[in-house]
């Protein structure tokens, strides 16, 4: 089930409950990217070691730096006073207490980076306890885009973000690393077998998109990147109505609730385009914006641009 069809499937079936059972027959697994199967699936405490890995590949660690133990925290932090309360989706510390925070964005948004940075401000105040120094562990954030967050880098999938100081690394101890899914796999239907990606990243996601396109996925692959159980957790067959119907009712709204600036920063993305005179196709394709809407403002670009 890829997320146009998850997308479908949660309108259509937050109207009519009886209709799951239809989608039962026409689907092999669950959207892994739900925030409620996404919790059972990676932070689940009988099956640490597919966590391990999960956040070794997703965030490149390997060697001396490679995560050994995952041990999950309180996703809430509670806000003090008038402080907005922070709920994350999966909060937890490795062997050598570094928090990871992994967050799942379901929709483009142009307050994705204030929240992001917000969170992982609250990630940092919960580090330093009283009578102790501001000596802080390596922070780790990780968010999995599942809508392009930056539409006009086409060859970019993976970003990595640190704190820099003149143009260099100014801050060791603190990595953010967004992954947008989507252009991931567009790079990979782009680019010829053998000089595709082969990082265990890639490979991870290579997982993710068999689950999503109802595709078999070798039991040696499993075994090496997560576990041999996974293919049995993300299919449908293990999930009750009612679970999956909890699912559509958490999913509802989050999925359709467009901040009123994630218009605005589609046009705001298309206009910037146009005056670097890219095409209406190119920019439709891009924004997701319709050509008609292009087009129109196309014109007023123009009509802004004509001598008075």
């Amino acid at each position: 089930m890829t997320r146009n069809e998850f997308i479908a499937f949660v309108k259509d079936v937050h109207e009519h409950p009886e209709h799951l059972a239809d989608y039962r027959k026409k689907y092999k697994n669950v959207y892994p990217f739900s925030d409620g199967i996404f919790k059972m699936l990676m932070a689940n405490e009988a099956k640490p070691k597919r966590t391990v890995k999960f956040l070794n590949a997703m965030l490149g660690l390997s060697g001396d730096k490679a995560i050994v133990t995952f041990t999950l925290g309180v996703p809430e932090n509670p806000g003090v006073l008038n402080d907005k309360t922070a709920i994350f989706d999966i909060y937890g510390t490795t062997q050598a207490g570094e928090p990871v925070l992994i967050e799942i964005q379901q929709n483009f948004n142009t307050l994705f980076i204030d929240r992001l940075i917000y969170y992982a401000a609250r990630v940092v105040s919960r580090t330093v306890k009283k009578a102790q120094d501001y000596k802080l562990p390596h922070i780790y954030v990780l968010s999995i885009l599942t809508e392009n967050q930056f539409p006009r880098e086409h060859n970019s999938y993976l970003h990595h973000v640190q704190l820099v100081r003149n143009h260099s690394l100014f801050y060791e101890k603190l990595d953010i690393f967004l992954i947008e899914l989507d252009k991931f796999f567009a790079i990979d239907d782009r680019t010829s077998p053998q000089c595709r990606e082969q990082s265990d990243r890639a490979e991870m996601l290579r997982i993710f998109r068999d689950v999503l396109e109802d595709r078999d996925i070798p039991e040696d692959k499993l075994k090496k990147l997560l576990d041999k159980d996974f293919a049995k957790d993300v299919s449908l067959k293990g999930y009750t109505d009612e679970t999956l119907l909890n699912e559509v009712d958490g999913m509802t709204d989050m999925l359709y609730e467009k901040q009123g600036s994630y218009l605005q920063a589609k046009i705001d993305d298309a206009q910037a385009m146009l005056a670097e005179g890219d095409s209406v196709e190119k920019i439709s394709r891009i924004t997701k914006l319709s050509e008609r809407e292009v087009l129109k403002l196309k014109k007023e670009l123009e009509e802004t641009d004509a001598p008075a």
